[in-house]
């Protein structure tokens, strides 16, 4: 997910029909450049080489979703292909959390977080929490640190709880739920879910945890 206004100016993004490295190619009606979707980089036209502001997000079920949003707004496209249902993610293998910070790569493969659901990294040296829930597919990244204290996740009996505290975290929102910190919320980070295979390809340095 990316902010759609480039200095000061809004943009409206529709798909450009064409592929770059057989990826989505974007096009800003306003001044007709076009973008890379795994990017977010004008790579032609009168904004080449810009960069859109990426915003965290989380991609997971609608029934996760509609639980811990019960109040949220949802968008209804007409499909025009296969349902996206959670069968893509058969071959947990082919998919990788990455993130990219100052020019720097990493990822986090799907296969990798199956068997780890509570990853304590360090990224760019900012302590960093990757939390995979298996049962809905979702796989988030946060900042470890609270209030200048750096947690230690750990999963067990299907809960996520830090070491300091002994506090229950939701890994959907980021929100502790039980325990001293209750209410405290992690700061999410604009980690991408994608394809290994696009990634390697956009990202042929990135470092990938557990490889």
């Amino acid at each position: 997910m990316y902010a759609s206004k480039v200095n000061d100016q809004k943009l409206t993004f529709v798909v450009s029909g064409m592929l770059w490295n057989r990826s989505l190619v974007m096009q800003d009606l306003e001044t007709g450049s076009l973008w890379s979707h795994i990017l977010g980089e004008a790579m032609q036209g009168k904004l080449k080489g810009t960069h859109l502001e990426q915003i965290p997000s989380v991609m997971t079920d609608w029934g996760t979703w509609r639980k811990q949003h019960p109040g949220g707004s949802v968008v209804v496209w007409n499909r025009t292909s296969r349902n996206f249902t959670h069968e893509i993610y058969a071959r947990p293998e082919a998919f990788v959390l990455g993130i990219v910070v100052e020019g720097k790569a990493k990822a986090w493969g799907f296969d990798y977080l199956t068997k780890n659901p509570a990853v304590n990294d360090t990224f760019q040296e900012r302590p960093v929490l990757v939390a995979f829930e298996k049962t809905s597919v979702t796989a988030r990244m946060y900042d470890r640190k609270i209030k200048d204290r750096v947690l230690t996740f750990r999963f067990s009996d299907g809960n996520w709880t830090d070491k300091e505290t002994d506090s229950n975290w939701n890994i959907v929102t980021g929100v502790a739920t039980h325990g001293s910190l209750k209410g405290a919320q992690l700061t999410a980070l604009p980690a991408i879910v994608s394809f290994r295979a696009a990634w390697k390809t956009f990202h042929p340095r990135s470092e990938i945890a557990g490889n």
